[in-house]
């Protein structure tokens, strides 16, 4: 092992390990580390090019010889292009090269002419350029932005791609040289194909040409990169040249144009880079080596601070490295912070910006829509129509750059909270902020505002806005030496109660390089599921884009409501992939998991100390799979486990069986509490032959809802099933042998026999065009049909055919106040379903809800039937918080292996499945009773037990004296709501050692004012309260608790 003195006798600021430099002399070090292979035909090349130049003509002969020696000579260019490229290439770019002087002289550019050229293929591309990065020119080809999109950014499954670039010590030419990979033989194993030996993923070139010491810099910044998610970064200086080398280790297309944008930042501080190189190794991590010098190449001191200072940004940039304000940042004009916060200041105005006015204000006083369902659906229309018409991003963005100098201002008042001067003040960027003339209060800020847009009041608006961002914002990952996306902890009350009445508890607000993201929770102990949006064009991105916080906060909401039971309260996250990253899923999803991880392991990682937190307290945040992203659970589990979480067992519900996850669809879970509802229907109304019910499903047999409603289903009649294949219709009952084969299989109704369906009986696909039924009618779209079959079932079916609907899946407001005149007799006013229990979420809108209830049908809405797999999910995360690492593994854990299961797990699975029906009939009897005491619709009692004992589980959570005053009391609570088999392994007294404070508080609170609902009815008044306590100590007391 070289001595660490002789390393730092060679080098300067070098964070590599002494073991990269073992035995290297300064001569090795001076060299560039690439040795090209001597190109032995080099000079017959020069020959033949020169006879071609002469035999085109178009060089005049005195000239064919210097600008030949000036092309292989001055340029840079190693030999790896000259044995590669053809006589007719080359000849071709000299060409190209003397052309481009010829025009920059008739320009009067006699000095430094502009030379730009290129020429690709899929195999190889070669670019010269030497315009100013600041130029016009520049930005209009910028070749390194091409080669980015070209090439190095490329899909996972394309060949990876070399760059080679070169500046020239004449001229400023810049010439890159990019080579299609020519790796070994397709790994035969996943082991291999994430092999971290260079000698099998590495490019057959570049294993010929690269030094030894290269690659072992190369192999200590591989390793490295494949134990984190984000870049490595490493760098050393050379003593006797002053040249410095930045070399940066990531995983492919996890950055888009991070290239490109690492020269805008070395030439922002006025660096040269003499060489680049990129290489890209089969199993999938890139690797940039840049070399550095500054403009004076004499000049070695100029160097160190703006080294140092590419190196601390070189993290920041790659969160978003093609940022919105990308051509303020070559210009100069904005700082890279300056550029990522205005960029993620833009996305957070464009959200938030509260454009509704007291105009809609007035409107919303005369058109009640708490009194009148019909008034709330045109409200929310007019308030889509009034947020999509006002400001837009690009809007705020030009304001953004109108208004540069606030914007500055506004980026050193974010800066003076949350940079941690004792660590920053010698860097350059501090040096920057300290020039900057710091805001120093609301109205100081107001002046400013006055002064700069008094004749413009939309800038004034967007403005004010983000002042609101810098306020709300409680604690960031902005100024973390390492991060992967951008992650900001809000608090919710900038959000305007005129459109959000119901503040969240809790807000994060992330933005990567591909996507943007949110995550809401109405409490602090909340679960919810991840969603992924993808949008199927840039129209449907825009859409998606407008609607996206609306969608988190409703689906938040909801969940909320749904939560009642269980001690999370409602939460849920949101993803939005931007355009050209919906193929990209995993690795958006890695980012926003991360970063949000930033922000909740500040008592558990080292890096805490880059983060001012002003919420100071501890935050845990459960998650779930929703659309789009159940495949990658798993590795969100094991990443909370490698980054030191200790809750890392219960951060996400849905996870495999391996990791103790209870699989919803397996076990029937959110089924049950569906299936509950129908059977306490047959119950309440003595219907004793199911045979005679007829049902309506959608959703079909291959998803989990629909797939176990047919598995759980008793006697009852199916006539028609809806799924994304098509209907399948038979009036005489579809075969329920057959539909519980489709069940089993998880198969979609296009797979059911048909020689099982009755002469009446057919199926329409969703391909269908002009279809016939058996009485003769056409279907002319069968997509169309698919879609709308819900509503058509009276022509279908007659008036009084059908008894039952379950939607088990479809989309939110297939029925709403538009169309549920089709389900109700316009000349009876009776509806033509009797009972719906609605499985899928948000299915019905609540207003035609209110309207089907009034024409007769007995309905149980979403929030109250739907609520079996979030109290699955509650009770995994319970086991997860309750057992130590070592009891999990061995009692909630499937054997890899052997894939048994543990005796522990399948008797908790069916203590699960004992407390979901559990509660799903405890609210039905509520409900029943309520209903038949006031007379108020099921869906407006639905919503008024959730609030009841919503709020009440707040007070009950939030009192010290309750949980303090009477510990024998508050453990005999926790008993009772703690499931038995926990109890009799675990202990009580371990689990609430184990278990989170705040999370017992709450399991407490939820747990008695449940019970107190559930029992007292939703009028919680004091004296009833205390009654209820009372009572229940006398029930403990008998049950020995």
């Amino acid at each position: 092992m070289v001595d660490r003195l002789q390393v730092s006798n060679l080098t300067l600021n070098n964070n590599f390990s002494s073991r990269s430099f073992d035995n290297l002399s300064d001569d090795e070090l001076k060299k560039s580390g690439y040795n090209p292979l001597p190109f032995e035909g080099k000079l017959d090349q020069i020959e033949k090019v020169q006879d071609a130049l002469d035999e085109a003509g178009f060089i005049p002969e005195p000239l064919i010889e210097s600008e030949v020696r000036w092309f292989y000579e001055s340029l840079g260019i190693d030999d790896v292009y000259f044995a590669r490229e053809s006589v007719q290439g080359i000849v071709s770019h000299i060409h190209a090269l003397y052309s481009a002087k010829l025009e920059s002289y008739s320009r009067g550019e006699n000095e430094n002419p502009t030379l730009q050229h290129k020429r690709e293929a899929d195999d190889h591309a070669v670019y010269f350029d030497s315009s100013d990065p600041k130029s016009p020119q520049f930005k209009l080809i910028n070749y390194e932005e091409r080669i980015d999109d070209r090439y190095l950014d490329h899909v996972v499954d394309s060949p990876g791609y070399r760059l080679e670039s070169f500046s020239s010590a004449v001229g400023n030419v810049r010439c890159y040289f990019v080579y299609k990979c020519s790796f070994p033989k397709a790994a035969a194993s996943a082991a291999e194909s994430e092999s971290l030996d260079l000698t099998k993923i590495s490019d057959a070139t570049f294993l010929k040409i690269c030094s030894d010491h290269t690659k072992r810099l190369y192999s200590e910044i591989i390793n490295d990169v494949a134990a984190v998610d984000g870049p490595i970064i490493k760098h050393f200086g050379i003593k006797s040249t002053g040249e410095h080398r930045v070399i940066i280790g990531y995983r492919q297309n996890s950055s888009p144009r991070y290239n490109s944008a690492l020269t805008s930042l070395c030439q922002f501080y006025g660096l040269k880079v003499t060489r680049k190189y990129v290489e890209q190794f089969s199993n999938g991590i890139s690797i940039i080596s840049m070399y550095i010098t500054p403009p004076d190449a004499g000049d070695s001191s100029f160097i160190q601070f703006p080294i140092d200072q590419v190196v601390k940004e070189a993290s920041l940039l790659y969160t978003i490295p093609h940022n919105i304000f990308q051509e303020e940042f070559a210009k100069g004009e904005l700082s890279i912070q300056e550029c990522i916060y205005a960029h993620c200041g833009v996305i957070f105005v464009t959200h938030f910006l509260n454009r509704l006015g007291a105009e809609y204000q007035s409107l919303l006083e005369i058109l009640d829509p708490n009194k009148n369902l019909l008034h709330f659906e045109i409200l929310s229309k007019i308030k889509d129509r009034l947020r999509t018409e006002t400001f837009t991003q690009d809007y705020i963005t030009e304001v953004f750059k109108k208004q540069t100098p606030l914007v500055k201002k506004l980026y050193r008042s974010f800066a003076d909270v949350h940079y941690i001067n004792s660590k920053l003040e010698k860097t350059l960027s501090y040096k920057r902020l300290e020039a900057i003339e710091p805001i120093k209060s609301e109205s100081d800020f107001e002046n400013l505002l006055n002064h700069a847009c008094s004749q413009n009041q939309r800038h004034a608006l967007i403005l004010r806005a983000l002042f609101s961002f810098n306020k709300s914002i409680l604690k960031t990952n902005f100024f973390l030496p390492s991060k992967i996306a951008i992650s900001f902890r809000l608090e919710p009350s900038f959000l305007p109660a005129l459109e959000y009445p119901n503040k969240p508890f809790g807000m994060f607000f992330v933005v990567g390089s591909e996507f943007r993201g949110f995550h809401i929770r109405f409490r602090d102990i909340a679960r919810g599921g991840i969603r992924i949006v993808k949008s199927r064009s840039v129209e449907n991105y825009n859409v998606n884009k407008r609607n996206l916080f609306d969608e988190n906060y409703n689906l938040a909401s909801t969940q909320q409501r749904k939560n009642k039971d269980i001690p999370e309260g409602g939460a849920k996250g949101v993803i939005l992939l931007d355009p050209q990253a919906q193929e990209r899923p995993k690795e958006c999803f890695i980012k926003y998991i991360d970063s949000l991880m930033d922000l909740l392991l500040l008592d558990h990682q080292d890096k805490s100390n880059g983060i001012v937190d002003l919420y100071n307290k501890p935050e845990i945040l459960f998650m779930g799979p929703d659309e789009n992203s159940a495949g990658y659970v798993d590795w969100a589990t094991l990443h909370a486990r490698k980054r030191g979480a200790p809750w890392w067992k219960s951060f996400f519900t849905g996870k495999s069986q391996t990791l103790g996850g209870i699989p919803h669809d397996e076990y029937g879970m959110t089924s049950l509490s569906v299936r509950a509802y129908v059977n306490k229907i047959y119950e309440k109304l003595d219907i004793k032959d199911l045979s005679k019910i007829t049902k309506l499903q959608t959703g079909g047999p291959d998803g989990d809802l629909g797939s176990n409603e047919i598995k759980l289903s008793r006697d009852e009649s199916y006539v028609a099933i809806v799924d994304g294949s098509g209907v399948i219709v038979d009036e005489n009952g579809l075969d329920k042998a057959e539909l519980l084969s489709l069940a089993t299989k998880r198969l979609m109704v296009d797979q059911f026999d048909r020689t099982k369906l009755s002469p009446n009986g057919y199926f329409v696909s969703v391909d269908d065009v002009d279809f016939k039924t058996p009485d003769g009618k056409i279907i002319t779209n069968g997509t169309v049909f698919r879609n709308t079959f819900h509503l058509k079932i009276a022509d279908v079916f007659g008036k009084d055919r059908l008894k039952l609907f379950v939607p088990c899946g479809g989309r939110p407001n297939s029925i709403d106040a538009n169309n549920v005149h089709f389900l109700i007799d316009e000349n009876t006013g009776k509806s033509y379903i009797p009972f719906i229990v609605e499985g899928a979420n948000l299915f019905i809108s609540q207003a035609a809800k209110i309207q089907l209830e009034k024409a007769g049908t007995v309905l149980f809405k979403d929030a109250s039937t739907n609520k079996g797999g979030v109290t699955s999910s509650s009770l995994e995360v319970l086991a997860a918080l309750s057992f130590d690492d070592e009891g999990f593994l061995a009692n909630m854990c499937l054997d890899p292996k052997t894939g048994v299961k543990p005796e522990f797990y399948q008797e908790y699975v069916k203590q699960v499945q004992k407390v979901i029906v559990a509660n799903a009939e405890n609210e039905f009897e509520s409900l029943w009773a309520l209903n038949k005491e006031t007379g108020k619709p099921l869906s407006d009692l639905s919503n008024d037990l959730s609030i009841a004992i919503n709020d009440l589980a707040d007070q009950l959570s939030s009192s010290e004296e309750l949980w303090n005053d009477d510990l024998s009391f508050r453990n005999a609570v926790l008993q009772d709501a703690l499931p038995p088999l926990l109890l009799e392994k675990i202990g009580i007294e371990s689990i609430v050692k184990r278990v989170p404070v705040n999370y017992l508080k709450a399991l407490f609170a939820t747990r008695l004012a449940s019970r107190f609902v559930y029992t007292r009815g939703i009028d919680a008044n004091p004296a009833r309260f205390l009654e209820f306590i009372s009572s229940l100590k006398r029930e403990y007391k008998s049950r020995g608790l």
